[in-house]
């Protein structure tokens, strides 16, 4: 199986950059691209691929802005069996892609694997992860997922491609990764399996306007009103948000643009 590790990057992230492309030149897995989409600093990272002349890189200029639209982009020239989501500041564990392939090995029926996230700086897990290996029998199970955790078959999954209205630099800033696992969603075809296979640094954990109007638009586009308002309720009493006002900026400004 050949993997697609796709990067979407401004390409300011010098640092960061080199760490992940050191981290996928010692993978123990080899038969892997890594596809860049540059959607600014295009020299930079031109010059910084030429580090790396064992690796097979694929480069990308891009000039508009847009997570998703980096992603499609990328999509369009993946050749590898599966696809891994990546950030250009994020950085793998040498195993990772080895894991990742065993896992759809071991399992056929899989279309999208669902793995862990640790914070290597701090030494703690990204979030509140599951102890065990499990299917994902529903769409609510997606919510709480990011998009370095996906790793997907490409040429299986019903709709690969991100909606362009959502994600950094798009209409709604954020939400992309969780619409494209509703939008494919099969019972039984999504495992969950609890092992690292990537490391990026925690994110503040409190949702600001624009997250909130984001992911009213994702409800809109998802789910039915009833089920939006028990999301809110749930946020207001579990943890003391009252996000009404902004969430529905956000439902009714996709339900017009839908």
């Amino acid at each position: 199986m050949k993997i697609t590790i796709l990067v979407p990057t401004l390409g300011i992230r010098k640092k960061q950059i080199d760490r992940l492309l050191r981290s996928l030149n010692a993978q123990v897995y080899k038969n892997f691209e890594v596809i860049f989409v540059s959607q600014c600093n295009h020299d930079y990272l031109e010059k910084k691929i030429t580090d790396f002349p064992d690796m097979e890189i694929k480069h990308i200029k891009l000039y508009e802005l847009g997570l998703s639209k980096a992603r499609n982009a990328g999509l369009k020239i993946a050749r590898g069996d599966i696809v891994v989501l990546s950030d250009d500041d994020c950085w793998y564990p040498k195993d990772a892609l080895n894991k990742i392939v065993n896992i759809f090995k071991a399992d056929a029926s899989a279309k999208i694997v669902l793995t862990q996230i640790f914070d290597k700086e701090k030494h703690c897990p990204y979030k509140a992860y599951p102890h065990r290996k499990q299917y994902i029998n529903n769409r609510f199970m997606l919510l709480s997922k990011s998009s370095i955790e996906i790793a997907f078959k490409k040429d299986e999954v019903k709709q690969a491609e991100f909606d362009e209205k959502f994600g950094l630099g798009s209409i709604f800033v954020c939400g992309e990764e969780i619409d494209f696992l509703i939008k494919n969603f099969e019972r039984n075809k999504y495992i969950y399996v609890p092992t690292i296979t990537v490391y990026h640094s925690q994110k503040l954990k409190n949702s600001n306007k624009e997250q909130i109007i984001a992911k009213g638009a994702l409800y809109a586009k998802n789910f039915n009103i009833v089920v939006s308002i028990m999301v809110l309720i749930k946020d207001l009493l579990l943890k003391k948000e009252c996000n009404f006002k902004s969430f529905f900026e956000g439902y009714i400004k996709f339900e017009k643009i839908r």
